[in-house]
């Protein structure tokens, strides 16, 4: 049965534990992916598996579009919708790109700093 987004009866504050939650858990994984993929440990097909699987995860929760809560989460979507947006020669052959894409996933993981210019959106 399909559930309208506006019918979704959840309090703010529920809203905003599950939106952190799905981000908790999610962002670590596509950043690994991520920079495996990268670094020829992982095939660009699972990155794709990944991105897809962490969309159907959100559309899941039938939370309706927002903004993101901090930078962490903004991150978050700013790397997934340019993974979605990109083709594997783009990933593994533009070294601007690949800056990017590394700079996301090393600040997803913890292991640098918030990269700047990169202002993701709820889908």
């Amino acid at each position: 049965m399909l559930t309208l987004i506006s019918d979704n009866s959840l309090s703010h504050d529920a809203i905003t534990q599950a939106v952190h939650t799905h981000v908790e858990e999610f962002a670590p994984a596509l950043a690994l992916t991520t920079l495996n993929t990268i670094h020829g440990r992982t095939c660009f097909s699972s990155l794709e598996a990944i991105c897809t699987e962490h969309l159907h995860e959100w559309w899941g929760l039938a939370i309706t579009t927002g903004q993101p809560d901090n930078r962490y989460e903004s991150t978050y979507w700013y790397l997934l919708h340019l993974l979605e947006a990109i083709e594997e020669h783009q990933l593994l052959g533009n070294m601007f790109v690949q800056h990017k894409v590394i700079s996301c996933a090393n600040y997803l993981l913890g292991l640098g700093p918030a990269p700047e210019n990169t202002h993701g959106a709820r889908p």
